[in-house]
């Protein structure tokens, strides 16, 4: 037995090498596979963590800012390429608010109108109950504040939920400034939109996205929008209208306005830098 033991231990080493070489081997292909079967973000930027942008958040122009979109729907292909310049306001497609979980990604914008016949629920979502969103949106709302507070940041809410009716006299005033201003009809009524959305065409009128409010005229160095930046996502908000997106969303950009898109699709948006035309596909 002595006599053969070199030649025994010899062959239970080379087991043991092809063993650990077969295993190192497999495990590399399995990561190669699990890695191919992950999903893929479309987009690889990252957000930028301190997007500047000019605006006052006075009431009138804020409310007035509160046209926005949303997508429906969780998009794996997100398109990137910037649409061509508008050289008139589009007849928007009508849609209808969906009944699933993707209502919170719904997009409306000068391309997609709320059917007439859709009413939000609406709940009061400041301290002094004057001001309401969708029920939905208002509770979330809630969460952050509270949480805002608890870090002892101030989130005032200046505007909410805007009627259509209180669109439409928003936006015929800004038509008719610029047409005052020497614009013809056509031209006021698309520069007017990149401030104040028609009716219908703003997130606003169905209760979806809030102003904050801030008693300084730059929004995007208060510690509130510091704050936004940092935690909103968490509760389903995202900073709508930034400046490096607003040949996608067209509209200017509006740093204390923030649209509940729910927490997954927030925090995506944020971390890929992308808007939510472009997260639900629809870019224009």
């Amino acid at each position: 037995m002595k006599k053969y033991l070199p030649l025994i231990l010899a062959g239970v080493s080379l087991i043991l090498i092809f063993a650990v070489a077969f295993g190192a081997s497999r495990s590399a292909r399995l990561k190669k596979l699990r890695k191919a079967d992950d999903p893929q973000p479309a987009v690889t930027t990252t957000a930028p963590e301190g997007t500047s942008a000019a605006g006052e958040p006075g009431s009138e122009s804020r409310i007035a800012c509160e046209g926005e979109s949303a997508g429906e729907g969780e998009s794996t292909e997100i398109p990137t390429a910037a649409p061509t310049a508008l050289t008139e306001l589009p007849v928007p497609t009508v849609i209808n608010m969906p009944t699933d979980e993707s209502w919170s990604h719904v997009v409306i914008n000068i391309f997609y109108q709320m059917n007439e016949t859709y009413e939000p629920m609406v709940a009061p979502a400041d301290e002094r109950g004057e001001i309401v969103l969708d029920e939905r949106v208002a509770e979330a709302y809630k969460q952050m504040a509270a949480a805002a507070s608890a870090d002892g940041i101030k989130l005032t809410l200046a505007s909410g939920y805007v009627a259509p009716s209180r669109q439409q006299r928003l936006y015929d005033k800004q038509v008719e400034t610029l047409v005052n201003g020497g614009l013809s009809q056509a031209e006021a009524a698309l520069k007017a939109a990149y401030t104040v959305l028609p009716p219908r065409c703003s997130e606003a009128n169905y209760g979806l996205s809030v102003d904050i409010g801030w008693t300084e005229d730059d929004f995007a160095s208060s510690p509130a929008y510091v704050w936004l930046r940092a935690n909103a996502a968490k509760y389903g908000f995202v900073e709508r209208y930034t400046a490096d997106k607003e040949q996608i969303t067209h509209f200017r950009a509006s740093p204390w306005h923030w649209r509940y898109v729910g927490p997954d699709a927030a925090q995506y948006m944020r971390e890929y830098n992308v808007s939510l035309e472009e997260y639900a596909g629809k870019v224009n």
